[in-house]
């Protein structure tokens, strides 16, 4: 499947609610097909000892009017490695973005592991992870970069 990513121009910083550290949140939209496929939000946890980036990827009904009940969403947390990064599914409830309606559904992390779409959901996570600049850059632990986000 090919993917674009398209880059919403800031990155916002926010407070931890559970350490109280500053962090960063990037977000944007993926398309597949030249069709606005996803939206994403990422956190990357820069003011924790132990990097992660934490992203929470909507799909479905996005760029279509009323079809937010087709909409379903999961949150993943990648870690990076010495080489590269691991991802894992976790549970709706440690997003940032639980009880947004907007986003749709939240899958549980066995409905979202069970899921016909799981394979997808990493996939947009590892074009995002690829392609958004900040993601990148945080994820090899370099400065979390704003390339590509200047309006």
């Amino acid at each position: 499947m090919a993917y674009r990513i398209e880059l919403n121009k800031e990155i916002k910083s926010f407070k931890c609610s559970h350490c109280g550290e500053q962090s960063k949140t990037v977000w944007g939209w993926v398309f597949k097909d030249d069709q606005v496929h996803a939206a994403y939000f990422v956190n990357l946890m820069t003011g924790h000892h132990d990097a992660s980036a934490r992203f929470t990827i909507s799909v479905g009904g996005w760029g279509e009017e009323d079809e937010l009940a087709e909409r379903r969403w999961i949150f993943i947390e990648a870690r990076p490695t010495s080489i590269s990064y691991e991802m894992m599914v976790r549970e709706p409830e440690e997003s940032l973005y639980r009880g947004k309606r907007v986003l749709g559904t939240p899958l549980t992390r066995s409905e979202a592991l069970a899921s016909p779409l799981i394979q997808e959901y990493f996939a947009m996570a590892d074009h995002i992870a690829f392609n958004d600049p900040a993601v990148k850059s945080y994820l090899i632990g370099e400065h979390v970069s704003s390339e590509g986000r200047n309006g």
